[in-house]
């Protein structure tokens, strides 16, 4: 059933036709189905629920960037997978999997760069962080998979995505806009809004300003859209412009500009591919006008812009905006009815739409045009330069008037570093996941990051030019392919579809100035709006009779079993061994006896078993050790932990503490040399190699004495053999 044989001449759709249609469809097809298999008729809305539940449960939890977090996320996406396998082989044909073949393209160079980064553990300087990131590759090719699933099999699926993905997104708008409104509002135990008490700037649950910025962004065209559908009530319409007014407070008030930059990205793509450009473009511009006046209030109110100011003084304040917010919020929506009545009188026709589009596009392209020019003949450009490549001030990351700052709050020195490592290891990396490892090699000035602040430039660095040359391959062909569908979308669906595309085009615009890859919560609706917008619809029950054999069928799902159970397995392991290593490490911080030493101790070993990989388990168990006075089975866990990651700076200054509580001097001299090669600017090794250098010799022998300074910088060697000590 195609939906244009249901449209009207100017392309809206005829719901209770196309409706009508579909329901005697059904009817017939639920009627040569055998009522045994009729069970799985919801296939399609359960699995849509349950990624989109992944989505929220994602937001909520500081944006699963950490385990045990992604671990759950990654396991509900194995089980999906295996409950679509089953009902796609053994069901009525409700569940279908169709694409073109370049989505399935993107689809299988997504899936290789999960292999891709498995395969660099056997290189990696951080394997138990490249374990990580093999089990994130897993669960973003899943979402892919999953969401083509969704664009196959549930009849107009973009409509009913973009719907579930604002229903996402809103409640996460008003918990953070709650930091600059309602800051009091607090449930002891439950939730509390005043999540702004420390800094400013919104973050909300997912406790990043920047990824709060992208997730609203991300979900914003799907709000328009529903705001801007012709076809829907105009009381939710104006529910959703009320969404879209909310979303674009927030995204003020991160004070990102990565967040502006992938809006704008967002919006031109989307009114670009969309058929109802100049109704789309009008509510938009009422939301942004009207959420200008709250968002002012915020950004002027002395305590509401500042860090640390206590919560009775920011009350009065958030209450005001509050109350400007609900009034302006009101005025918006009279505005937005008054243009949802001109549709009648025909005022958005096509044509009119088509030649807005091309004044709007001509302006644009004059006003780019003029700044370039005016921006070249004033050294505008060198000036921009010059601030954002300058580390030596950088910019107040909690001010809003970093909004109009071009510093780059020091990533062009960490994309120096992520470069610096890239052209050591050009062609496969130093390993997935093993930045904050070669960032100490490559740094300059003592500042930790775990990430460069760039996703490209992180797996060029980490996993090579085959890597970065797989991720982005991937990520284009998809987005290809999701245009190329949007495109042959007419009617309603077209514009959903649009907004949709528009999900990836952010992500990939913002992804070059950030670590999104590493942030599941903005990275999963992407996935899953491009798997959805390249999913082809088709007669689902014609698949079940032309389906495989039952022999093939039993083969396939064995194996898809074998392995879906095989990647629980490894997203479980590692989430059970940190789970008890951070109990082990809790509990440290109290004075513990005998008894609870030896049972730390054993949860500590337990967890190094879970995770071979990682040597944090065995650096707690070598601290309980040295509690319970074991100077010798302190030093062996230690040399255990450095077997399995030479290159962990904290392993070997372990050592150099052991060993000079063993007295063993030149043990002492040998570790912390080592700690200095692998981080050779940070203060505390050097002060600490220092004091190994002077206690190794006679005083007047020293390197004090003679003048002989320690190196900078010394290339990462094999360490020395160190004595086992067993």
């Amino acid at each position: 059933m195609k939906e244009r044989e249901y449209t009207d001449t100017d392309g809206s759709l005829d719901l209770r036709e196309f409706m009508g249609v579909a329901t005697s469809h059904a009817s017939r097809a639920a009627s040569a189905v055998p009522p045994g298999v009729r069970r799985f008729a919801r296939a399609p809305w359960i699995l849509v629920s349950a990624l989109l539940g992944c989505v929220l449960y994602g937001a909520f939890a500081g944006g699963a960037t950490r385990l045990p977090s992604e671990s759950w996320i990654q396991l509900t996406l194995i089980a999906a997978a295996g409950v679509a396998c089953a009902v796609w082989l053994y069901g009525d044909g409700r569940l279908a999997l169709r694409a073109s073949p370049v989505a399935w393209a993107g689809a299988g160079l997504l899936a290789a760069f999960a292999v891709w980064t498995g395969l660099t553990v056997l290189w990696s300087v951080a394997p138990d962080r490249t374990w990580i990131e093999l089990n994130r590759g897993i669960a973003y090719a899943l979402m892919v998979v999953l969401g083509i699933t969704v664009g196959s099999s549930m009849p107009s699926a973009p409509r009913r995505v973009a719907a579930g993905w604002a229903l996402v997104a809103v409640p996460v708008a008003l918990y953070a806009a709650g930091g600059k409104t309602l800051p009091g509002l607090h449930i002891d135990g439950l939730f509390s809004l005043d999540h702004a008490r420390s800094f400013n700037r919104l973050r909300g649950s997912l406790g990043y300003w920047n990824a709060l910025a992208l997730f609203c962004v991300l979900a914003l065209p799907a709000t328009l859209r529903l705001a801007a559908d012709p076809a829907r009530r105009a009381a939710a319409r104006l529910t959703s412009l009320s969404g879209v007014y909310l979303l674009i407070f927030v995204i003020g008030l991160t004070y990102s500009r990565g967040g502006v930059l992938a809006l704008t990205a967002a919006m031109t793509a989307f009114i670009a591919l969309t058929t109802e450009r100049l109704r789309t473009f009008s509510l938009f511009v009422v939301a942004w006008l009207g959420s200008a006046v709250p968002l002012t209030f915020a950004l002027v109110s002395p305590d509401l812009r500042s860090d640390l100011v206590p919560l009775a003084r920011r009350q009065d304040d958030a209450l005001v905006v509050l109350i400007v917010g609900l009034v302006v919020l009101a005025v918006v929506l009279g505005v937005g009815f008054a243009l949802i009545r001109a549709e009648r009188a025909r005022w958005y026709s096509t044509a009119r739409g088509r030649i807005v589009g091309r004044v709007l596009a001509g302006v644009g392209a004059a006003v780019l045009a003029l700044g370039v020019a005016g921006a070249a003949s004033t050294g505008v450009f060198s000036t921009l330069a010059t601030s954002f490549t300058d580390t030596t001030q950088a910019a107040d990351q909690t001010d809003p008037n970093r909004l109009l700052s071009a510093n780059s709050g020091n990533r062009w020195t960490w994309w120096k570093e992520a470069l610096g490592a890239w052209s050591d290891k050009p062609v496969a990396g130093w390993g997935a996941g093993s930045f904050p490892v070669t960032h100490l090699l490559y740094r300059t000035e003592p500042i930790g990051v775990k990430q460069p602040h760039s996703v490209p430039l992180q797996w060029m660095a980490e996993t090579g030019a085959v890597g970065a040359g797989l991720a982005l391959g991937a990520l284009l062909a998809l987005l290809a392919a999701a245009i190329a569908r949007t495109r042959s979308w007419t009617g309603s669906q077209r514009g959903y579809a649009a907004a949709l595309t528009a999900a990836p085009i952010a992500w990939l615009a913002h992804c070059f100035y950030d670590w999104d890859w590493d942030i599941p919560a903005v990275t999963l609706p992407m996935l899953l709006a491009a798997g959805v917008v390249v999913g082809r619809p088709g007669a689902g029950a014609a698949r079940a009779a032309i389906g495989p054999t039952p022999g093939l069928r039993a083969v396939g799902f064995g194996l898809a079993v074998a392995l879906l159970l095989a990647a629980a397995l490894s997203a479980a392991l590692p989430a059970l061994a940190q789970t008890r290593t951070s109990s082990v490490s809790v509990g440290l911080d109290r004075r513990l006896g005998e008894p609870q030493l030896a049972e730390a101790a054993a949860d500590a070993e337990v967890a190094a078993s879970l995770n071979p990989l990682s040597a944090e388990p065995l650096r707690l168990a070598a601290v309980i050790a040295q509690r319970r006075g074991r100077l010798e089975e302190a030093r062996g866990l230690i040399v255990r932990a450095i077997e399995r990651q030479p290159t962990d700076v904290g392993s070997w200054l372990a050592l150099a503490d052991i060993d000079a509580a063993r007295l063993d001097r030149a043990g002492v001299r040998r570790a912390t040399l080592r700690a200095l090669e692998l981080d050779p600017i940070n203060p505390a090794t050097l002060a600490l190699a220092r004091t190994a250098q002077r206690a190794s010799v006679p005083a007047n022998e020293s390197a004090t004495a003679t003048g002989a300074p320690l190196p900078k910088q010394v290339p990462v060697t094999e360490p020395d053999p160190v004595p086992t000590g067993r």
